[in-house]
């Protein structure tokens, strides 16, 4: 099989670009695509059965829906007033573009992405994978760049942080073969693995061909004397990929098996004008690319007048700093690691424009986190018997983002101003199948519920808590932990000694945490300011050593140098010790954690996975686990307390108080709306029964933030 890739090497152009800068053309007009894609959708239904139609949903509703797809976080009162500012008929396009632009664009998607390709920051190479995961959204780099990348990647983890896809299943030529599919071309062709796909056309031996590619991949570990100091995504001489496989053997002779693509390409460059159209983009950017890097020549004044020094000139003060230079460019690790030719053959396969499915695996992957739904589902199982719903649709998108360069921001834009995006929730109470019915046809948007990230950073944009909202020592609270120590004991020979799990050297370890009622606290860990965090923990270690007794102390130090006087033992008991802290808590954003977060973390709870398994989605479904959390939890705690360095606060305390403008801007904060007649009312009620304004404004708020309007999508 021929693989052609349509670009224009930079050694080839250089000539023509000395003289000629091409820029490239304009890619597709998001616009104009969504309107061919309503279109499109329309006929498409227009051949269906009929179903209902759920309306465009209204300004602020939208303001709230695109700022949670696009940032991950609803408006701030600043962001509606400027919003509703803007004119009518221009607004929904502009505020696209403006969140589009912002860095929460990144933070949001780089989490989609993690999603998809299983960024795991606890594996080999994952702090490095997530960074540049994140910074390759940002830059916007092209999605086949981006997955040549990662399919091509070799060298040391960390420092080459796209080894992290391949490392993260530890290099393991099978279980990549079932991940390249099902991830960039949304084909689950892992049941072919022991036998021919029993409800698809693969077969056994079409995954081997695959597995190949990645047949002499190996993930090697660099140590000296027993420690590791690198782990490496290497090539291995032979193939590990042999065919027959073991359990068919049998006695037979089984060779390497050669590498080939089972994907079949679209035919011909005639009718694929949207190739043409990549191939005319991709040209005339390299052609740009090539003029920007040609110099202009040193002319012979500059060279006689001192001022440049030509080609042969050198300094020879700065022999010394060239030859740091040329040590500095030694590649001291280049014989650990070859780059791997039959992975760059892959990722060219893989992204060749005429894979129709690799296209249009993600444009189904990206309508359905922004629609609800995709044209298949689940968004990785393309199969004969699991045909799109809109398959022109489909298609249509999918020529369009090749057309465009693998753009992925371009394809967000279009997707988000599209009618079906813009269209509501039909009632709850109609038939469940008439519901499911219209959202299939795209005639209206299943509702969904914010993920794990966007509830917390919502959360704590609505309660001000990205920034202090309390003045130093104005919270101070004792906090009460409990640590175990170790006291010397002399022993009683008369009486029997209880075995010890772990004997007499066990180290000292902290107690379990006395449960203070009301307290459901599972979001610690989420601050990543590690400066304070560690003078936190720094104080909390000196007050523990404070409560210790000299008897205390010496018993520890007799424990870990092991001189244990004859008739003594260690016994452990649990002492109380007191923190005085200042409780001003300030959160940062969660979609700048390390991911996937600790099990039983606050995004853990509401649906974000470890990342582990091929076919894990994120469950939204409610819990009583989620509940608690809302209910008692620190973090909506503390967004609902009112602070006096927050705007709300001189609307609810002090001689220019305004009741009623407090309850409208904690309503605009929380749910992007002014409460109605009746909820203005009961708000009221609400502040009046409190000991105190400010109290009763909390309890607003932490109503709000419990209710299904702040946890759904408009």
């Amino acid at each position: 099989m021929k693989v052609r890739l349509f670009s224009i090497s930079l050694a080839a152009l250089a000539l023509m670009a000395a003289t000629v800068q091409a820029a490239p053309p304009a890619g597709p007009d998001p616009a104009a695509t969504a309107k061919a894609i309503d279109k499109l959708l329309a006929e498409e239904n227009a051949a269906g059965p009929k179903t209902r139609e759920a309306g465009a949903i209204e300004d602020l509703a939208f303001l709230r829906r695109v700022s949670l797809d696009m940032n991950a976080r609803i408006p701030t009162d600043a962001e509606i007033k400027k919003f509703m500012a803007m004119p009518a008929a221009e607004r929904r396009g502009k505020l696209i573009e403006e969140l589009m632009g912002r860095e929460q664009f990144a933070d949001r998607w780089a989490i989609f992405y993690g999603d998809m390709l299983r960024v795991r920051y606890g594996t080999d190479g994952g702090p490095a994978f997530q960074a540049f995961i994140h910074e390759a959204v940002r830059a916007n780099m092209p999605y086949d760049v981006l997955t040549r990348k990662l399919l091509a990647a070799s060298g040391r983890a960390g420092s080459q942080p796209t080894t992290g896809f391949i490392l993260a299943d530890d290099a393991d030529p099978l279980a990549l073969t079932g991940v390249v599919s099902q991830v960039f071309m949304g084909v689950r062709i892992s049941c072919a693995q022991c036998h021919d796909h029993p409800f698809d056309v693969w077969t056994r031996e079409q995954f081997y061909d695959l597995a190949a590619f990645f047949g002499k991949t190996q993930r090697v570990e660099h140590r000296v004397k027993m420690q590791i100091l690198g782990i490496f995504l290497n090539e291995r001489a032979e193939s590990m990929i042999m065919w027959p496989p073991e359990d068919k053997a049998k006695g037979k002779t089984r060779a390497p098996v050669k590498a080939q693509f089972p994907f079949k390409l679209a035919e011909g460059d005639g009718p694929n004008k949207h190739i043409a159209r990549l191939k005319e983009r991709r040209d005339a950017e390299a052609a740009a690319l090539a003029a920007a890097s040609v110099k202009k020549p040193t002319s012979v004044d500059d060279l006689i007048d001192g001022s440049k020094t030509g080609p042969t000139s050198k300094d020879p003060l700065n022999v010394i700093d060239e030859a740091k230079a040329g040590i500095k460019a030694i590649d001291l690790e280049g014989d650990l690691y070859k780059a791997s030719e039959l992975r760059r053959k892959l990722g060219e396969a893989v992204t060749d424009p005429r894979n129709r499915f690799y296209a249009k695996a993600m444009v189904n992957r990206v309508w359905a986190e922004l629609v609800g739904r995709g044209f298949v589902n689940p968004v990785d199982d393309f199969r004969n018997d699991n045909p799109p719903s809109h398959p022109k649709t489909l298609d249509y998108l999918a020529d369009e983002f090749v057309a465009s360069g693998y753009d992925f921001r371009f394809l967000v834009a279009t997707i988000a101003r599209t009618a079906a995006y813009e269209r509501g929730h039909l009632p709850g109470d109609l038939p469940a199948l008439e519901r499911l019915a219209a959202e299939k046809a795209f005639t209206a948007t299943p509702p969904r519920r914010m993920g794990s990230e966007a509830l917390f950073d919502s959360i704590v944009q609505a309660g001000h808590l990205f920034t202090p909202k309390h003045r130093p020592g104005e919270n101070m609270i004792t906090v009460v932990n409990y640590t175990q120590v170790a006291v010397a004991v002399k022993e009683d020979p008369s009486k029997p000694v209880k075995p010890k799990l772990g004997g007499d050297k066990m180290p000292a370890m902290p107690a379990m945490p006395k449960m203070v009622a009301g307290s459901y606290d599972l979001e610690k860990g989420i601050e990543v300011d590690f400066k304070n965090a560690l003078k936190n923990r720094d104080a909390l270690e000196l007050d523990k050593m404070n409560a210790k007794s000299a008897e205390e102390l010496e018993a520890e130090s007799m424990m870990k140098s092991g001189n244990m006087p004859a008739g003594t033992r260690i016994r452990y008991i649990t002492k109380e010790v007191k923190t005085l802290v200042d409780d001003n808590p300030r959160f940062t954003s969660a979609m700048r954690m390390a991911s996937p977060a600790p099990t039983g973390h606050f995004l853990r709870v509401f649906g974000q996975t470890d990342r582990g398994a091929l076919d894990e989605r994120r469950d939204h479904s409610p819990s009583m686990r989620q509940a608690l959390m809302m209910l008692n939890g620190k973090l909506t705690n503390e967004a609902a307390r009112v602070g006096p360095l927050e705007p709300v606060f001189s609307l609810i305390v002090g001689p220019k108080a305004d009741v009623d403008a407090a309850i409208k801007l904690v309503y605009r904060e929380a749910l992007t709306r002014e409460p109605t007649a009746d909820e203005l009312s009961d708000a009221r009620a609400i502040i009046q029964e409190a000991p105190k304004p400010e109290d009763g404004l909390a309890d607003l708020r932490w109503a709000l933030f419990n209710s299904n309007e702040f946890r759904f999508i408009p």
